[in-house]
This record gives C-alpha cells, sequence and structure tokens, in this order.
C-alpha cells in the first residue's frame, strides 16, 4: 500500500472544522507556487490599487486647511469610497486568479504546475473572465456608489444624519457581507469547476442554486476566517503603519505641509496594504471549498466519480484529475 499522502480533494462534503483545517492544509501544501502566483499575478495591480488609494488619502485633506464639521464628513464618506473601490477590485482579481489556481490544481493534481499554467488557464479564458469581471464589478459598484454618496449627501446636510446612515450601514454590512461577498466570489468558481468554464450568468446560477439555504452557516465559516486572516494582516501591516506614523510625527517638527513625509507615508502604508492583500488570497481559497463542499451537497458529482474509479488500476504518474 502507497504510504504518499493523497492531493486535496475538492469534491467532497466537509463539516465547518474540515473547510477551515482543508484552507491550512491547501495552503501550506501549495505555498511556494500559490505565493508566486499570488505575488506575480495579483501582485501588480494590488500594489497600484493600494498605492492609489494610500495617495489620495494622504492628500484628502490639505495640510492647511483646518478640518470643520462638513469636511470630516466628506473625509469619511470619500475614504470609504476610496477603500470599497480598491478593496473591490483587489478582491475580483484575487478571486479571478485563485478559481484558475484550483482548477489547475485539480486537472494537473499537486506539484504538476507552476505560475505559467495559471497563467494560461486565465488567458484561455481572457474573455469570460473579462466579461466575468465587468458584469460582477458594475453591479457591485453602482451599489457601493450609490451607498457612499448617499454617506457624503449626509454628511453635507448633518453630520449625525451621516453617523447614524454609517452606524446603521455597519450593522447591515457585517450581517449581509460574508454571505453577499461569498456569493459573488464564488461565481468564478462555478464558472471554473468544470473541464468547460461557463460564462458568467450560468456561473451565477450554479452559485445561487449551491447557495440557497446555507446563509448562516456561510457567514459563521467567514466571519471566523476573516477575524483570523484580519488579526494576521493587522499584525504583518503593523510595523510598516508604525513606521508611518514615526515619519509624520518626525516630519511636523521641520515643516508639517512638507510633501515629503507624505509620500514616504504613501509608500509605508502602500506596502502595509499590499501584505494584507496578499494575505487575503487565502480567504478564497476557503471560499473555494465551502463553494465545492455546498456542490458537493447538492449534486454528488464527486462522489459519483470517486465510486467510479473503485477497482480501476491506476498509473501514478499519468493520473491529473485529483477527485
Amino acid at each position: 500500500m502507497n504510504g504518499k499522502p493523497q492531493p486535496l480533494r475538492f469534491e467532497r462534503v466537509r463539516g465547518f472544522g474540515k473547510i477551515m483545517s482543508d484552507t491550512r492544509t491547501f495552503v501550506r501544501e501549495n505555498f511556494i507556487v500559490f505565493f508566486k502566483t499570488m505575488l506575480f499575478l495579483v501582485g501588480p495591480f494590488a500594489l497600484l490599487t493600494c498605492s492609489l488609494e494610500t495617495f489620495y488619502k494622504v492628500n484628502l485633506l490639505g495640510p492647511n486647511e483646518t478640518p470643520d464639521f462638513n469636511k470630516i464628513g466628506s473625509f469619511l464618506a470619500l475614504s470609504t469610497i476610496y477603500s470599497n473601490l480598491r478593496w473591490a477590485i483587489n478582491g475580483f482579481i484575487t478571486a479571478i486568479v485563485v478559481s484558475h489556481f484550483v482548477k489547475v490544481y485539480r486537472f494537473k493534481g499537486a506539484g504538476n504546475f507552476d505560475v505559467g499554467d495559471v497563467s494560461r488557464s486565465i488567458f484561455k479564458d481572457f474573455f469570460g473572465t473579462l466579461l466575468s469581471f465587468v458584469v460582477l464589478f458594475v453591479s457591485v459598484g453602482i451599489v457601493c456608489t450609490v451607498l457612499g454618496y448617499l454617506i457624503y449627501g449626509m454628511a453635507e446636510v448633518s453630520l449625525a444624519g451621516a453617523i447614524l446612515l454609517i452606524l446603521a450601514g455597519w450593522l447591515g454590512y457585517i450581517l449581509l457581507r460574508f454571505p453577499f461577498w461569498y456569493f459573488v466570489y464564488s461565481v468564478f468558481f462555478a464558472r471554473t469547476s468544470e473541464e468547460k468554464n461557463k460564462n458568467v450568468f450560468a456561473g451565477m446560477s450554479l452559485a445561487g442554486k449551491v447557495f440557497a439555504g446555507n446563509w448562516w452557516i456561510t457567514w459563521v465559516i467567514f466571519f471566523l476566517m476573516w477575524l483570523i486572516l484580519y488579526a494576521i494582516g493587522i499584525t504583518v501591516a503593523m510595523p510598516a503603519r508604525i513606521a508611518a506614523w514615526i515619519a509624520e510625527l518626525s516630519s511636523l517638527s521641520i515643516d508639517e505641509s512638507s510633501t515629503d513625509w507624505k509620500m514616504i507615508q504613501t509608500i509605508l502604508l502602500s506596502i502595509g496594504e499590499f501584505a494584507k492583500t496578499m494575505i487575503d488570497a487565502v480567504f478564497m481559497v476557503t471560499i473555494a471549498l465551502q463553494f465545492f463542499n455546498l456542490k458537493e451537497k447538492a449534486d454528488g458529482q464527486g462522489t459519483v466519480k470517486l465510486v467510479e474509479t473503485i477497482g480501476e488500476k491506476k498509473d501514478e504518474e499519468e493520473m491529473e484529475y485529483t477527485w
């Protein structure tokens, strides 16, 4: 009997604990190629968006302006818009890359592919991926923009009204955030769940089908994973933030309107946000595992394929599928 550990099989039913542990197992066993893929394919976009967001935030309030209540409200509203745009763009790009990473892993097997294989999978499906990005980004972007400008408008009229709207929005966001973003991101995994990629609308249909009736368990899984990754992200980004604060405080004794400290602060904070974005890629692995878990509960295709292979002679050198 071969004692070689079997590759992680996505098409299986998992409980809460198994999803969490398999996320760790998958990242650990594929760490080098996974990290390289995120760095080369997600990294340039993430670094650009993080730098732009940080630059605009650092320069949002002029150095010689005394912020009044309306300017504070405007700052909060614009910061929210910038953060959500950056977060959405990076999230979509990360979901696209991880979905193709998972597809290549499933059909080629652990250790049998590299960054180039993932890149080819993405470019082979370039137009389908682009359409998916546009459809989902525009849909989510409209919602985020409307909410952002609603807060901005309330801030112009009444700071108290804006604060109440923000608090109500955050309460709803906490309850809806994780299932909502699970559904949005899982569309990319639904599209690549078969050998032939689905279109975005078929992906949305499949994601909605397997998601139905699993709202709260999804909320619990992703809330806990978010807490874990958020703590890790804060820890990783903290040295850059501390250095940025030191640079800002040091500049006050020289010239608070100097652009030098703003540039230093922008660079340091961008590095911190970039590191957090790379860590968020792990979140997408959890989404993939939960999607295939729910899909397997719904159709049982993974179990059927596994049963069909019982008794067959397997040539490990030629096996590509990891069901």
